[in-house]
């Protein structure tokens, strides 16, 4: 009777730790201005690779976001720059 109480008790645990997990996306929105002085917004979407937590898929965009703007930087920082105010926001999806 115990090991079955206990191989119930471990199968619910099993179940409820990977239930948690979901397949999310990022989805990134980048607005710059052209040469012409016309914003412009771009959408991204990109399914992250595995199965995650909502608290991991938020971290995991909160980075891409970052590794954007990172660059984004540079390209405003650029005095011969064709494109001005590049700026980039993710969430997830």
């Amino acid at each position: 009777m115990k090991k079955l109480v206990l191989s119930a008790f471990v199968l619910v645990s099993l179940s409820a730790m990977t239930s948690c997990k979901k397949s999310y996306s990022c989805e990134c929105v980048t607005t710059y201005t052209d040469g012409n002085g016309s914003e412009v917004t771009l959408t991204q979407v990109k399914a992250m690779d595995e199965k995650m937590k909502d608290a991991q898929a938020s971290a995991s965009c909160k980075e891409t976001e970052a590794q954007m703007n990172y660059v984004n930087d540079d390209l405003n920082a650029d005095p011969n720059g064709t494109y001005a105010d590049i700026s980039s926001a993710c969430s997830v999806k």
